[in-house]
C-alpha cells in the first residue's frame, strides 16, 4: 500500500496509472513542471514498491500498456497527477528547482535519483504544495552547468549506477527522468565534455575511471552535442570515451516499469516463462547457385529505444498484417532489435518476436553494434572483452548470431584486428552485417577489393567469422541515410547486383515497411531473399564453390580474402 497523508492507496496488485497527455494548470502555467515531476516520482515509487506505477505521456504509452498489461491480467487504478504528487511530496519531500534555468537540469535529476525525490519548481508546482519538504534547493546554487556537473559528482558520483548523456530540453518535458532516479544515473549534457584537458583526458573520462560503473558504460539518452556533415559526431560515445557506449533513449520512458514487470530469469530454459527467446524456425536450406544474387534484407536502426516503442511497432504490425491478409506478398526480412530491451523492456522484447512468429518469414538480429550502439573496435582490450562477453549473453537470450557492426571510417583495421577474432570458436555472434560511418563513404579495405564478404576462422558456420558488408543502404526520402530512391529505383539497384554474389541491403527503419513490400516485387527472378542464417551459409557455399572450380581469382572481385 502506498500511503502519503492518506491521500493515495492502491493494491500491490493493481497498475497505478497516470495520465500526462492532457495536463492543464490554472492560471495557464507552463506544464512542463508537472511531467518532470511526475516522470522523476514514478521512477522513486517504482523502485521502492517494484513496478506498480506507469505514466502514460503519449498514444504509444497507452498502447503498450493495453497490449502487453490487459486489465484482465492487472487491475488498474487511475489516478490524477495532483493526487500522485501530493503522496510523493509527502513520501520523498522534493528537490527545488528554477524552470527558467533549463541547462541546469542534468545536475537536478542527479541530484533527485541520488537523494531519493522528486523535482519542485518555484514557478508552478511549490505555491500548490507549498508544504512541501525541501530536501536540496538548487536555485542560484550553481554558477553554470559546469559548476553542476562538477559539484554533483563531488557529492552523489558515487550512489549512482550509470551514466545518462541528455539534453535538458528533453529532461524539461520528463524524458528519461523515470529511469534517471529509478537506477540512479548521474547525468550531464556538457558541449566540451569529449575533449581532452591537460594529461591528455576528458573530464568524462576522469569521472568515469573515478566511478564503480560496469564497463562497458551504457550511456542512456543522446549525444547529440556536436554534429558535422548532418551527422551527431559523438552520438555512439565511443570517440568521446573509449569505454561507452549508447543505449539511445533520448525520448523514452516507464523503463522502471517494464524492467521489473515479467523479467528474464537466466536459468529458465528456452521458451519457458522468463527464459531466452526463441526465433521463428529456420526455412529449408538454400543452395548456392553462381546463376543468382542472393541477398539479406535487414531492416534497421532499433537500437534507438524511441523507435522501438514509437513507429517500429507500427512497422511490425504492418508487416504481420499484410503477410497474413496476402501471404503470397511477403517474403524474408530481418530485423535488428536493441538487445538492451533484455534489461529495460524484456515484455516489449517478447511482443516483437511474438508478433513476428506469425509471419514465419521474419527473424532477428542485433542493432549496430550488437552490446551497445558503439565502435568495439577502438576500444581497449580490456573492454572489448567484456564487450563480447556481455554481446554472446544477449545473443543467447536473443536466439540469434547476427549484429549489425559500425565503425568509424579509418578504424576498421584494429576491428579485424583485435575485435572480430574473439567471436571466433565461440557460441555467440558470429555474422557481423557492417557499415561505416559516415554511412555516405564504403568501408575502404573491402570496398577497394571488392569483397562482399570477408571470412576469419575456419570455413564452419559454427566456429569461423563472417563480416558483410552492405551493397548499399537504402532511407526513402532521406538522402543523409543511404540511397532516397523510390522502391522501383530500389529494385533495379538489387536486380543489378553481381549475379552470382552473396550481399545485404540495410534498409533504415523510417522507410515505410509499404514500400519494401512495393520494392520486392519489382525483383527480378534471379534475386533469392534470405534470412541472416541462410546468407551465412551461401557464403560458404560460394566460397566452397569457387574453390571447387579454381575460380580463386575472383575472390578478390566479391568474396573471401584469406588472412585478412
Amino acid at each position: 500500500v502506498i500511503a502519503g497523508r492518506g491521500v493515495l492507496e492502491t493494491s500491490a496488485e493493481d497498475v497505478l496509472v497516470v495520465d500526462i497527455r492532457s495536463v492543464s494548470v490554472s492560471p495557464p502555467y507552463d506544464t512542463s513542471p508537472v511531467r518532470l515531476a511526475v516522470h522523476a516520482a514514478a521512477g522513486l515509487r517504482n523502485k521502492e514498491l517494484g513496478a506498480l506505477v506507469y505514466v502514460i505521456a503519449s498514444d504509444d504509452d497507452e498502447f503498450w500498456l493495453n497490449t502487453l498489461v490487459p486489465e484482465e491480467v492487472r487491475g488498474r487504478q487511475m489516478v490524477s497527477w495532483q493526487t500522485f504528487l501530493e503522496s510523493a511530496y509527502s513520501d520523498y519531500g522534493a528537490v527545488r528547482y528554477d524552470p527558467l534555468d533549463i541547462p541546469m537540469l542534468p545536475s537536478v535529476l542527479t541530484t533527485c535519483g541520488a537523494l531519493g525525490a522528486p523535482t519542485i519548481d518555484t514557478h508552478t508546482l511549490q505555491p500548490m504544495f507549498p508544504d512541501t519538504r525541501i530536501v536540496f534547493d538548487t536555485v542560484l546554487r550553481w554558477a553554470d552547468p559546469h559548476e553542476g556537473v562538477e559539484q554533483t559528482s563531488e557529492m552523489f558520483l558515487n550512489q549512482t549506477t550509470g551514466l545518462a548523456i541528455q539534453d535538458p530540453n528533453q529532461l524539461k518535458d520528463g524524458f528519461l527522468a523515470d529511469y534517471i532516479t529509478f537506477r540512479p544515473l548521474f547525468v550531464q549534457f556538457l558541449k566540451d565534455q569529449c575533449i581532452p584537458k591537460v594529461g591528455g583526458r576528458s573530464d568524462l573520462r576522469n569521472r568515469i575511471d573515478d566511478s564503480s560503473w560496469e564497463k562497458p558504460v551504457h550511456v542512456f539518452g543522446y549525444n547529440s552535442l556536436i554534429k558535422l556533415f548532418g551527422g551527431d559526431v559523438f552520438e555512439a560515445e565511443t570517440d568521446c570515451v573509449l569505454s561507452m557506449g549508447q543505449v539511445a533513449s533520448s525520448q523514452s520512458n516507464n523503463f522502471p516499469f517494464w524492467s521489473q514487470f515479467e523479467s528474464f530469469d537466466i536459468t529458465a530454459e528456452p521458451g519457458l516463462p522468463g527464459g531466452p527467446m526463441v526465433q521463428t524456425p529456420q526455412p529449408p536450406k538454400i543452395t548456392y547457385s553462381p546463376n543468382k544474387t542472393h541477398v539479406a534484407l535487414v531492416y534497421g536502426d532499433m537500437d534507438n529505444l524511441n523507435f522501438v516503442l514509437g513507429f517500429a511497432k507500427d512497422h511490425m504490425r504492418y508487416r504481420t498484417a499484410r503477410c497474413l491478409a496476402e501471404p503470397e506478398s511477403c517474403f524474408p526480412l530481418v530485423w535488428t532489435l536493441s538487445p538492451n530491451l533484455l534489461l529495460v523492456a524484456p515484455s516489449v522484447l517478447r511482443w516483437y518476436y511474438d508478433t513476428a512468429s506469425h509471419t514465419g518469414l521474419d527473424w532477428f538480429i542485433m542493432p549496430p553494434s550488437g552490446n551497445l550502439y558503439a565502435y568495439p573496435g577502438i576500444m581497449e582490450d580490456s573492454i572489448q572483452d567484456a564487450y563480447k562477453t556481455q554481446q554472446d549473453e544477449q545473443a543467447r537470450f536473443m536466439d540469434t548470431i547476427g549484429t549489425i557492426h559500425w565503425e568509424w571510417l579509418g578504424t576498421w583495421g584494429r576491428a579485424w584486428e583485435t575485435y572480430f577474432p574473439r567471436f571466433v570458436g565461440g557460441n555467440g555472434t558470429r555474422a557481423f552485417f557492417l557499415n561505416d560511418v559516415p554511412w555516405k563513404i564504403p568501408i575502404p579495405g573491402m570496398s577497394l577489393k571488392g569483397e562482399t564478404y570477408r571470412w576469419i576462422g575456419p570455413d564452419d558456420a559454427r566456429t569461423g567469422v563472417v563480416g558483410f558488408r552492405p551493397a548499399f543502404n537504402w532511407q526513402l526520402g532521406f538522402a543523409t541515410g543511404g540511397d532516397p530512391g523510390n522502391s522501383t529505383h530500389i529494385a533495379n539497384r538489387i536486380n543489378n547486383l553481381q549475379v552470382g554474389s552473396v550481399q545485404y541491403v540495410y534498409i533504415i527503419q523510417n522507410t515505410p515497411t509499404s514500400a519494401v513490400f512495393d520494392m520486392v516485387a519489382q525483383l527480378d527472378d534471379h534475386v533469392v531473399l534470405t534470412n541472416a542464417e541462410q546468407l551465412v551459409d551461401l557464403a560458404l557455399q560460394r566460397n566452397q564453390f569457387l574453390a571447387s572450380t579454381n575460380s580463386r581469382p575472383a575472390e578478390a572481385k566479391t568474396g573471401r580474402v584469406d588472412g585478412q
